[in-house]
């Protein structure tokens, strides 16, 4: 397995990854989340502060992870995904280490990961990494949870 940056060629793989975790796993979901960002991954996840990581193996998506700067401060993960025959094989791990580090470098004083209440494995993951739930929130009938990771 390879984690690397994401490329312009990863486009249509990236999308119906997520689209196919989104569909499956969280229908309910959806409306609590905007989905226009995987159609312009350059665009929306270019520029300083901002990256997307893809992990392959066998010329195969395993799993996704977007950064996105909320403020000059601190920066969002996004589209952290893992696809289901990958998972328990430390690939969110892998992850969240290498969004940890991209946001060290880029001078980040915290991350902030939201999930909706349905993201048990991956709010899980984030205590384990050492996020801080801070917010439990009810909107338009979802749980959202944020959690923070303080960097410095």
């Amino acid at each position: 397995m390879v984690v690397r940056n994401y490329k312009p060629e990863d486009s249509a793989n990236v999308k119906n990854f997520v689209l196919s975790i989104l569909e499956k796993e969280y229908p309910f979901d959806r409306s609590a989340y905007q989905d226009s960002d995987i159609y312009d991954i350059t665009g929306t996840y270019s520029g300083r502060g901002n990256g997307f990581f893809v992990i392959e193996g066998n010329g195969k998506i395993a799993g996704v992870l977007g950064i996105k700067k909320d403020d000059s401060s601190s920066a969002l993960v996004r589209r952290l995904f893992v696809g289901e025959d990958y998972r328990k094989k430390g690939l969110g791990t892998i992850l969240l280490e290498k969004a940890i580090e991209f946001c060290k470098e880029n001078n980040y004083e915290e991350i902030v990961f939201k999930a909706t209440g349905r993201m048990r494995e991956a709010m899980k993951l984030c205590k384990t990494m050492g996020f801080e739930e801070k917010e439990d929130l009810e909107v338009s009938g979802f749980h959202i949870h944020k959690f923070v990771l303080k960097l410095k």
